[in-house]
């Protein structure tokens, strides 16, 4: 286990407060200027008009919203670290899924499940909800290439303490990918963030707001292994609660390029409505050039720039 991080004392007192409280108490100190640095809400201005293809006023909306979010998000991140059992059960009560019939068919199955979600809103405690409410009594696997996220492993080893059975996974090795079929196989439900960057491994071409996107996509082979139903999802926060979104289930029946052509089809549609939605949400805009090729180019529509090319690659 990890040394115990320094949580700031504004962000431990806010994060102290029941989820509403919090995040209504973030948005008066953000709005009185307290929090986010002068030029904190322009961070993003230029790749949201760039990206997104948005107006200067609208990008610069966005980009403060942005940089609340990040705020917020890490606030929750303490809140889950630092509250006690009962005030987090309460905090799932706020969480609310979007359309629960569809999951509820999914886990009567008793069938292998794999949850796509991406790095948007407070993740952590809505894949808690989902546990509790359709999942109860699986255990629910983690998979990641690596083990140095200490405040991420705290907090998620805490939902064991709302009666999530929470583990780990690294899969940097094949023999590793090989106990993850295992586990599903065993009733486990499988969680594969469908956002990351290629590096991860199995990229695919999944082109969205008309530039070269690539995502890894290993979660294709693992639910051909498995049999498992893929249920990609998007969470987002608001001042009174989350939301849970469901994208398009699918499985995965072979191992035709086909096959792996309509899955990536469908997590790439899935990644592009739930950024367009809620574009301030998505954790990972600072990475945004791992996920494009050194050649993309998009038009950078700045009053400054005019018309010249910006490279979000470099």
């Amino acid at each position: 286990m990890s040394t115990t991080p320094h949580i700031p004392w504004t962000y431990a007192r806010l994060a102290s407060l029941p989820l509403a409280w919090r995040r209504r108490a973030l948005r008066a100190l953000v709005t009185g200027r307290r929090l986010l640095a002068r030029d904190g809400g322009e961070r993003f201005a230029a790749t949201f008009e760039s990206v997104l293809r948005l107006p200067r006023r609208e990008a610069l909306r966005l980009s403060r919203a942005a940089a609340h979010h990040d705020v917020a998000s890490e606030i929750e991140w303490c809140a889950l670290h630092k509250r006690p059992v009962d005030a987090i059960q309460r905090d799932i009560e706020r969480v609310q899924v979007a359309d629960p019939a569809v999951m509820e068919r999914i886990a009567a199955t008793g069938r292998p499940v794999i949850l796509a979600p991406l790095h948007m809103g407070a993740y952590v405690l809505c894949l808690a909800t989902l546990m509790v409410r359709h999942f109860p009594g699986r255990p629910m696997l983690v998979l990641r290439q690596r083990d140095d996220m200490g405040m991420e492993t705290e907090v998620i080893e805490r939902l064991r303490e709302v009666d999530v059975d929470v583990r780990f996974l690294n899969v940097s090795q094949r023999a590793d990918f090989l106990s993850a079929v295992r586990f599903a196989q065993k009733g486990a439900v499988i969680v594969v963030f469908c956002d990351l960057d290629p590096s991860y491994g199995a990229p695919a071409e999944m082109p969205m707001f008309g530039l070269p996107f690539r995502f890894a996509f290993g979660t294709d082979t693992l639910a051909r292994l498995t049999g498992a139903t893929v249920v990609p999802i998007a969470t987002t926060m608001d001042d009174n609660g989350d939301t849970v979104g469901l994208g398009q289930p699918f499985e995965v029946r072979g191992q035709a390029a086909e096959e792996r052509a309509k899955g990536a089809d469908i997590m790439r549609r899935h990644i592009q409505a739930a950024i367009a939605a809620r574009p301030e949400q998505w954790h990972l805009w600072p990475m945004l050039a791992d996920y494009l090729p050194s050649s993309a180019r998009v038009q950078d529509n700045s009053p400054a720039g005019g018309e010249t090319p910006h490279d979000l690659a470099a």
